[in-house]
């Protein structure tokens, strides 16, 4: 079986990484693949470090009848089913696409075309599921969510970062800098937090758009530092106490998944797919979008609770194999063995 990946994304975020994962664990298992990706992105350079035969284009008109016909056609980005259903309009390839926000589908004729000629939509979670189907009407669904990437830690390393703070109890929040993800919650949470528990600090680890605003208002908080991006996110998992996520909304969370599988418990928000991750008090506690208050509560409950800690971490971990690569890989295989008879 041959598979065309698709991901005309132009950096490299969370649904990179996941395309990279499937990627990466199906080459280990010799499945032939090929990749369209954006030219002179970081997915492209990891895909041909891989051996992977790559296609770097820059827009999802482009490139079609190029190369071997493929059996079946993956879109990883909301980009690439485009891409797909115009390959699958010339060549008539099967293709499914993973949608992996919760955001409203826009209702316009092409996107329509594009996502009612899919095989399959793959959603990540419930909720996406959901807005697919409120967005473009009744298509053949399945629910397969993202893997853990198991980012490396280096031990040394990460004990050199923790001197940074010594005697500090640490929180951390890691994502790209975007109005969904909450962030000014956790500036508030710690804010409320800073007069009664002056040893808690926060790391926000990421970059973007919302930056420099961010770093305004939290200009005068003492128990808060902006990392900015950083390649070595292992490193600094290592380091946490507790991570938090407190997305306004949410297709499923994927850095939830990182905390889990670095042993870290996780305060989130009760929005979109994050609940498909989360059994509150058992494998994490889920808090009410936007609420600052009721994650400081949180925060502090846990720092005062070693032992519910250790036991919310554990019960992550013991359920963590139907998010590893392997499981996701397994479930993406018998989909492509399926829809390309």
């Amino acid at each position: 079986m041959r598979v065309c990946h698709i991901n005309l994304a132009k950096g490299f975020s969370g649904g990179e990484q996941q395309t990279f994962n499937l990627i990466k664990e199906l080459a280990g298992r010799r499945i032939e693949q090929m990749a369209v990706c954006r030219e002179g992105g970081e997915l492209e350079r990891r895909v041909r470090e891989l051996g992977i035969p790559c296609r770097p284009l820059a827009h999802f008109a482009q490139g079609h009848l190029r190369g071997p016909e493929a059996d079946i056609l993956h879109g990883h980005c909301g980009k690439s089913i485009y891409w797909a259903a115009l390959e699958h309009l010339f060549r008539r390839t099967p293709y499914l696409v993973t949608r992996r926000v919760d955001n409203p589908l826009d209702r316009g004729p092409l996107t329509r075309w594009a996502y009612r000629g899919a095989s399959r939509v793959v959603c990540l979670s419930r909720a996406i599921e959901a807005s697919v189907q409120a967005g473009v009407g009744p298509v053949p669904t399945a629910i397969i969510p993202s893997s853990y990437s198991g980012f490396q830690t280096d031990p040394d390393h990460a004990a050199e970062l923790r001197k940074a703070w010594p005697g500090k109890f640490l929180v951390g929040q890691v994502g790209n800098l975007l109005g969904h993800k909450g962030h000014e919650v956790t500036l508030l949470a710690a804010r409320d937090l800073a007069p009664t528990h002056p040893h808690i600090h926060f790391l926000i680890l990421g970059d973007g758009p919302r930056r420099e605003e961010l770093e305004r208002d939290a200009a005068s908080l003492p128990n808060l530092t902006f990392l900015g991006h950083r390649r070595n996110i292992g490193d600094y998992l290592a380091i946490l106490d507790i991570f938090v996520f407190p997305s306004l909304t949410e297709g499923l969370g994927s850095s939830i998944l990182e905390a889990m599988q670095a042993g870290v418990p996780v305060i989130a928000s009760e929005a979109g797919g994050i609940p498909d991750l989360i059994n509150t008090e058992s494998t994490g506690i889920l808090i009410p979008p936007g609420d600052a208050s009721a994650l400081a509560r949180a925060i502090a409950r846990l720092e005062g609770d070693p032992g519910l800690r250790s036991a919310l971490a554990g019960e992550a971990a013991r359920q963590l194999g139907r998010f590893s690569p392997a499981s996701l890989a397994d479930r993406y295989l018998a989909a492509y063995a399926e829809l390309a008879t």
